[in-house]
């Protein structure tokens, strides 16, 4: 039997929620190592990153970044399958999962950081996290707010002007979610996939636990709440005998509005800024405009999408046009991918004799950054 993966991760973040959604779905066995400042530095010492959650594997291996990390897993325990066998639902659950994991971590911080409610307690529960600062409980608390305020509210657009587009962003996902799972249990089919997963990461240790997006998601989208209680159960017997996600299903246009109209031109507008060199992003999306720094790791998220549709055959990218009327996805992701960011990643696994890699600053570039 194998050694358990170590995950080295937080039990309130949004991005080890995911990853252990995927690794119990596919009853792939991990320990859970709760990360504090030593575990950060030992991990970045091997990958490059201080970030959440990291993998630490049998062979003393390391492995980063959710997205990198499913796929990575999905080559090495294909069963039970949880990616699409059809090629343009499988792009379309790459594409939900990118969009939960870069747009909804906007919401998702805001709810967890703007609101006394979710901050008092949020900020208790990471200063747990910081046992060797000699400094007092109180003071590590309003370190932990005013860092995860400055860098994940502040520094991610989140403003006056913006703050109820933001929060329309996640009544929005409710909303499309809801109407889904009165037909199925899952986004696109009757087995999980990475849309699943994607949305798994604000879905569940923010919006179902933080107390006031909890408040609505229990009142308005109960079928999600629901959903989000049927992902943590999952283990391969309650679906691995589930029909392939064989075609994309055609009630799946809502949910992907605002992934169109408002975080694809996003990314291209970041593509300008960073590779323009410059500090800060400008764009106008969902009827305001924002301003936020520059983030380098989205564009190599849009270059990624790109390498997925560009493979796509026409048969592929005509069923998704019918569903979504994607000339604007096409005009968007038919460019070439850019590799400007190519050497954030190597490929995984990061050996563990490997020469330490220049430590990474993960909110300048990725955005499994920190992560709570």
């Amino acid at each position: 039997m194998l050694e358990p993966l170590k995950v080295i991760g937080g039990q309130e973040s949004y991005f080890t929620g995911k990853l252990e959604t995927y690794l119990r779905a596919k009853g792939i066995a991990y320990q859970n190592v709760p990360f504090t400042m030593e575990t950060l530095q030992e991990a970045a010492s091997h990958t490059g990153f201080m970030q959440i959650p990291q993998v630490v594997c049998a062979d003393g291996s390391w492995l980063v970044d959710t997205t990198l990390i499913i796929d990575y897993l999905d080559d090495r325990y294909p069963e039970p399958v949880t990616s699409p066998t059809d090629p343009a639902a499988r792009f379309i659950a790459l594409l939900l999962e990118d969009y939960a994991d870069e747009w909804m971590w906007r919401p998702a911080m805001h709810y967890r950081w703007s609101f006394e409610s979710s901050s008092d307690l949020m900020s208790a529960w990471l200063a747990e996290h910081l046992p060797d600062m000699a400094i007092s409980p109180e003071e590590k608390k309003a370190f932990w707010l005013a860092r995860q305020r400055g860098t994940f509210v502040d520094g991610d657009g989140v403003s006056d002007e913006t703050r109820a587009a933001v929060e329309s962003s996640y009544r929005h996902a409710l909303t499309a979610l809801e109407a889904i799972f009165q037909h199925r249990d899952y986004i696109l089919g009757d087995r999980p996939t990475q849309a699943d997963f994607g949305f798994m990461g604000p879905m569940f240790r923010h919006f179902f636990c933080d107390p006031e997006p909890a408040r609505i998601m229990r009142e308005t989208a109960p079928a999600v709440h629901e959903w989000v209680a049927r992902m943590w159960n999952l283990r391969p017997r309650r679906f691995s005998s589930a029909a392939q996600i064989e075609a994309l299903p055609a009630d799946i246009g809502y949910l992907l509005e605002p992934v169109l109209s408002a975080y694809l031109p996003y990314l291209a507008a970041n593509q300008a800024a960073v590779i323009a060199q410059l500090p800060q992003v400008n764009y106008h999306a969902l009827g305001v405009n924002w301003t936020e720094p520059t983030k380098p790791y989205r564009l190599w998220c849009l270059d990624q999408l790109r390498k997925r549709y560009r493979v796509l055959t026409g048969a592929s990218k005509s069923s998704i046009a019918d569903l979504v009327g994607s000339e604007h996805l096409d005009r968007l992701l038919s460019t070439g991918p850019t590799g400007h960011c190519d050497h954030l990643f190597g490929a995984l696994p990061y050996g563990a004799s490997e020469a330490a890699r220049p430590v990474f600053s993960s909110w300048g570039g990725r955005g499994d950054s920190g992560d709570s």
